[in-house]
């Protein structure tokens, strides 16, 4: 308890951040929402987390905004 990583990704305006939640879950990426205003997207990898596992996660992130974009 207590050892490991914790990100959070603060966003704009713009998409709303529990619907990038929930199609990144759709992508086989657990994340949540946090923040005062509900706009900061909460990454806890796990500590075997890899670089291969962080371009995974940004590749997806973008493609999940990009959609919501189009």
């Amino acid at each position: 308890r207590g050892i490991g990583l914790f990100l959070g990704v603060e966003l704009t305006p713009g998409p709303a951040p529990s619907h990038i939640v929930n199609r990144l879950r759709e992508r086989g990426i657990l994340t949540g929402v946090d923040g005062p205003h509900h706009n900061v997207i909460k990454i806890r990898p796990p500590l075997i987390f890899t670089k291969e596992d962080a371009d995974f996660f940004v590749r997806v992130l973008g493609e999940v905004l990009q959609e919501d974009l189009v």
